[in-house]
């Protein structure tokens, strides 16, 4: 903790304890990271000093105690041999057109998740900070997608044959876009809509290229129809809910998450709670209704009991979920207050801790 001149303090510091005026109100809470707005307030408030912490006094994040673990070193070394089997598998697909080995690939995935079956730290969590190569990302994006399918399989009441289905649902749903140029899906800007509809041209292109594949009509199908939403608005033929196969409505909602909360060499994975928030916003009405509600339900628990930081600052313990909004659950203060987010509109869970 260090006491600091309000007139010498920039954005970006974090209050050490509550600042109060003197009338005796708390103006700032503790743990309240500043921006420039706040610190007007200060002046304002006529507040010459306060106690802010020192850069080693802040909390590593949960993502950041993941990233220098050891757990997590041993999952990026399994994942980084497997990494490039795959990519060698992928790439004498392309220039023979010798069928990939689907039996290798899941081999793949339990080599990777096997250690960690029963670890504190989830494949989910590790996935979200692998750094890896931009310029691999559809190999990356494949393996990751499979390692999803095989975590969330038990979700969706999954296993035997439709669980190693749906895990190769993960590696091959989005095999066409290895036929649409790097130029193009590596684009930062706005598509035209001529790259626009090349890129929409990976759905049939990974379906005609899983043909000669011997395997579940399903994994083929998924390919073609994981763009489409239950109402219609999908592509590319604008399906209806019964006319889109249960694995490609699943793969709709596992495809959004994965590229949400990976790495990305222009921001880092989004809070697992804002992914929610985003996921109920927007993706009521798109998402297979019983899949979709499931899905949050399973996200939200896989953090009850986990420390999370508001946007006020405050540090809390998930304890309840609401599953009238999933983004929303009730947390518990570390001095024991317990904060319904369902009711308390301006607050929200900023950052795992």
């Amino acid at each position: 903790m260090e006491l600091k001149a309000v007139i010498g303090l920039t954005p970006g510091a974090v209050t050490a304890e509550d600042v109060i005026d003197h009338r005796g109100n708390v103006i700032i809470k503790k743990n309240t990271t500043l921006d420039k707005f706040l610190i007007q307030k200060l002046n304002i408030s006529k507040i010459t000093c306060i106690n802010v912490k020192e850069p080693e006094d802040d909390k590593t994040t949960y993502f950041e105690k993941i990233k220098v673990s050891k757990t997590f070193k041993q999952f990026y070394e399994l994942y980084s041999k497997n990494f490039f089997e795959l990519k060698n598998l992928m790439e004498q697909f392309l220039s023979t057109g010798t069928p990939i080995d689907s039996d290798r690939l899941y081999e793949i995935v339990d080599d990777i998740t096997s250690p960690f079956k029963h670890s504190k730290i989830t494949i989910l969590d590790m996935l979200a900070v692998l750094e890896t190569a931009e310029s691999d990302f559809l190999y990356t994006h494949s393996i990751n997608v499979a390692l999803i399918c095989n975590y969330t399989a038990k979700w969706f009441k999954l296993e035997g044959k439709d669980l190693r289905a749906l895990v190769l649902c993960g590696f091959y749903y989005d095999i066409g876009k290895f036929k649409i140029p790097q130029e193009i899906l590596l684009k930062q800007g706005r598509l035209t809509d001529e790259e626009f509809n090349s890129i929409k041209s990976h759905t049939a292109l990974g379906y005609e290229m899983l043909q000669p594949f011997n395997i579940d009509e399903r994994i083929k199908l998924a390919a073609m129809m994981h763009h489409e939403r239950i109402d219609g608005t999908g592509y590319p033929q604008g399906l209806k809910d019964e006319q889109i196969v249960p694995f490609a409505k699943i793969i709709a909602l596992l495809d959004s998450y994965e590229a949400m909360t990976t790495y990305r060499s222009y921001r880092a994975p989004l809070c697992p709670f804002t992914v929610i928030e985003i996921f109920e916003k927007d993706g009521y009405g798109k998402y297979d209704t019983g899949y979709y509600m499931t899905f949050l339900e399973r996200m939200v628990e896989e953090y009850i009991g986990k420390e999370v930081m508001l946007s006020d600052g405050t540090i809390c313990n998930v304890v309840l979920i609401n599953k009238q909004k999933y983004s929303r659950p009730m947390v518990k203060s570390t001095d024991g207050k317990y904060i319904d987010l369902a009711t308390q509109k301006n607050l929200s869970i900023k950052a795992l801790v």
